[in-house]
């Protein structure tokens, strides 16, 4: 860098940081919803991806709404965060117990297998996508022989030689 004198180096500068300047609680009032549903789950001690399927959403977003958040409240950890959400909260619901896992999501009504509205990220677990295979591999090959079939009544019927 040039400066003015030579052999001095000008003073590091660092970006302004706008929430530094705001009080703990006036930087919990700029977090999103998401980001505050997120810390929510964070302080009931749930991983990204408990996280991530309680919520529909992958758990790299999850963990890119949280270090948003750390960045917004000025803390290095989103245990941290989580716990001045809920001093600004006034209290949140009581942490469940540490051998509480969370349920499974139910295996029927089948979800579609495929992106919708509703849950734009695929999360089906195991025993779901076992059922949609079983059911793709019954119905694909009798719509094919039925296809077949038509095609083929179709071609008798206008008299020519089917193959």
């Amino acid at each position: 860098m040039l400066t003015n004198e030579p052999g001095k180096r000008p003073p590091e500068r660092t970006p302004p940081t706008p929430t530094l300047d705001v009080s703990p609680p006036d930087r919990v009032a700029l977090l999103t919803d998401r980001q505050r549903s997120y810390l929510r789950l964070v302080l009931q001690n749930r991983s990204s991806k408990e996280i991530a399927a309680v919520t529909g959403s992958s758990h790299r977003a999850v963990d890119k709404q949280l270090l948003k958040a750390n960045n917004v409240l000025g803390v290095p950890t989103r245990f941290e965060a989580a716990r001045l959400l809920a001093e600004y909260d006034g209290g949140v619901e009581p942490l469940p117990p540490a051998n509480d896992l969370p349920s499974a999501p139910p295996t029927f009504p089948l979800p579609l297998p495929l992106p919708t509205a509703g849950a734009a990220a695929n999360m089906l677990t195991w025993k779901q996508v076992a059922f949609w295979t079983a059911i793709i591999s019954i119905v694909t090959p009798l719509g094919l022989t039925a296809a077949g079939m038509a095609i083929v009544t179709l071609l008798l019927l206008l008299g020519l030689k089917p193959l």
